[in-house]
């Protein structure tokens, strides 16, 4: 098993086109890293550099404490599992894994021991006599990790290997993938777009945008403390609702005035504010969806008129408008809706909503950076 440290790591292209910006992180051996971020923020081109398929324009990765920059992919004891799978069509699936032992020249005898084993965790030995394109987007997928397995890799490195799968099969290899993690117990680095398999997989996420690292924590931290604006918006489905408001205080306490209402920011939120000091001002709010909750025509409730309702099964996803034109999301459950309740919240009612100061977040409007961090 293997620590990764990546030091000062850039990535300029031909044309003075930086990919990637000093680029600094420290994975711990047996740790399971996320990349995310939109596409073209670097996030793949990092791996490849990782991985060696990149060549690194200033900067050191480090692997078990030796420096690879100079080192080919193949003997940086590293796997990789791609996009696209990369399996050679006119090779058997178990052709196909025991290939990199091939390479090796690895005995029969124990490469028939390693690939057997390997198609077992991943259930696909029925499949060792069939060629790849007699096999669904999901088999295949398990044969490219199997692949990788089979070389007891230092790093096992993972590019968006579950874009290509539909909704239902990518939460089932999701699943899968969290299994094999703890059957093979190395250290990996994950790629993806998107941030719910970052947030299920991930011990720790980098989140990245624009080639810059934009926060490094656990998905608890990323979520409950986004860095910024970006981060805060990023992370979270449906996103983060954020706009501008006052953030006031009168005999000793915080309040916020979005919408012509006033409310008050307790808990730890009110707390931290008090402690830090932070000066009255214009912020920009953030409210997750779920932490918005139907009012009781309050004085201090928000007027929003519903634009439309989607119903998720579980819960519905209120797309609203308030009385400024601001558009927001509510997620309310449906549990706890009477059949009369859930007939009002249609397109076009009006309704109140609040939410707690515990669970606001503060941006400041130039930086966009989170005064509570």
């Amino acid at each position: 098993m293997a620590r990764v440290k990546l030091t000062d790591v850039k990535k300029v292209y031909d044309n003075n086109v930086v990919a990637v910006h000093d680029f600094n992180l420290d994975i711990a051996d047996k740790e399971f890293i996320v990349f995310v971020g939109p596409s073209g923020c670097g996030k793949s081109t990092t791996l490849r550099m990782v991985a060696g398929l990149e060549e690194i324009s200033s900067g050191t990765v480090e692997i078990d404490g030796v420096v690879v920059n100079d080192l080919q992919p193949k003997d940086r004891d590293i796997s990789m599992v791609f996009q696209n799978y990369a399996l050679y069509p006119h090779l058997t699936v178990f052709e196909n894994i025991a290939f990199p032992l091939r390479l090796q020249k690895v005995p029969q005898e124990e490469v028939f021991k390693k690939v057997t084993e390997v198609s077992e965790i991943l259930g696909i030995t029925e499949y060792l006599n069939r060629k790849p394109r007699a096999l669904s987007g999901g088999q295949r997928q398990r044969v490219a990790i199997g692949r990788a397995m089979v070389r007891n890799p230092k790093v096992f490195l993972m590019d968006e290997p579950l874009s290509n799968l539909d909704a239902k099969l990518r939460n089932q290899m999701r699943a899968e993938i969290i299994l094999l993690r703890k059957r093979i117990d190395t250290t990996f680095i994950y790629v993806t777009h998107d941030q719910t398999e970052a947030m299920t997989l991930g011990d720790r996420i980098v989140i990245m945008k624009d080639g810059y690292i934009q926060q490094v924590g656990t998905p608890d931290e990323v979520f409950d403390q986004p860095k910024n604006l970006f981060v805060a918006e990023f992370i979270g489905a449906p996103k983060m609702n954020t706009f501008r408001t006052n953030l006031i205080k009168e005999n000793g306490e915080y309040y916020v005035t979005p919408f012509g209402s006033k409310l008050l920011v307790d808990g730890l939120k009110g707390e931290e504010l008090k402690k830090r000091k932070i000066e009255p001002q214009e912020v920009i709010l953030g409210v997750r969806p779920e932490h918005m909750v139907l009012g009781k025509d309050a004085d201090n409730d928000i007027d929003a008129k519903i634009l439309v309702n989607e119903m998720m099964g579980s819960e519905l996803h209120l797309h609203v408008v308030t009385n400024d034109n601001t558009e927001l999301i509510v997620r309310v459950p449906t549990v706890d809706l009477s059949h009369e309740e859930r007939a009002k919240l249609t397109s076009g009612n009006e309704f109140h909503i609040t939410f707690k100061g515990n669970v606001m977040n503060f941006f400041d409007v130039e930086s966009e950076e989170n005064l509570l961090n």
